[in-house]
């Protein structure tokens, strides 16, 4: 059982009435260096300066943010690169550095069964406009709705683990279950720092690690 559990208060004669899930390494995996890739070999690029500019350099992290839109983004990666706009469709560009995800497939009956047990769920994710609608268009099943609240950083200009955050999608799960308490939502996150921020916002929270384990919270609580 996850260690989360034996922390005094975890369950505290709680039950769940919510889940979020994380997106990134909880319901699909990422490789940043893989987009990085993408790029520098479709345009004669040097993979390690393509990271620099987009991830470093915290262009990445404005874009998750929501503070630049998809446009403004491929304009510095444009002129940073010195990738004549021209030349580098801004749209390819997009899709080569956001082709870096896989789906988790064991994650596909994990969110089911929660479905299945009459629980609201949600996801919870810091993740652009970009990334985001690529996905989209992928069509994982473990993204497939209907979910009940979808809290992304980019639509709100906060990300995990900021306060602001938490409080959105605490509003957000009441909402969606009018008897739910903050003590009542259950998280899974694979950063450790965001599961810490979920519990100081009296969230029930687990470390995600894989599935198997993902499979026993959710069974300790009575799902699945």
């Amino acid at each position: 059982m996850s260690e989360l559990a034996e922390r005094p208060g975890f369950r505290d004669g709680a039950s769940v009435a919510f889940v979020y899930f994380d997106l990134g390494n909880v319901l699909a995996t990422f490789d940043p260096s893989r987009g990085c890739r993408n790029v520098a070999q479709r345009w004669g690029c040097d993979a390690d300066q393509v990271r620099r500019v987009v991830w470093d350099s915290g262009l990445q992290d404005r874009f998750e943010h929501g503070a630049i839109d998809p446009r403004q983004f491929t304009d510095i990666v444009h002129r940073e690169l010195h990738l004549d706009p021209r030349e580098v469709d801004s749209g390819e560009l997009l899709d080569r550095l956001c082709d870096m995800f896989e789906p988790i497939d064991e994650m596909v009956e994990i969110v089911d069964s929660v479905r299945a047990a009459g629980i609201k769920l949600g996801i919870l994710s810091n993740t652009c406009l970009a990334h985001w609608g690529w996905l989209q268009t992928r069509r994982y099943a473990a993204l497939q709705g209907p979910f009940d609240s979808l809290i992304l950083s980019y639509e709100h200009g906060v990300m995990k683990p900021a306060a602001d955050i938490y409080q959105v999608a605490t509003r957000a799960a009441l909402g969606a279950v009018p008897t739910a308490t903050a003590e009542s939502i259950l998280f899974f996150d694979d950063r450790l720092e965001n599961v810490d921020a979920a519990l100081a916002h009296r969230w029930q929270a687990h470390r995600f690690t894989d599935a198997n384990a993902a499979r026993e919270v959710l069974r300790w609580w009575g799902i699945g």
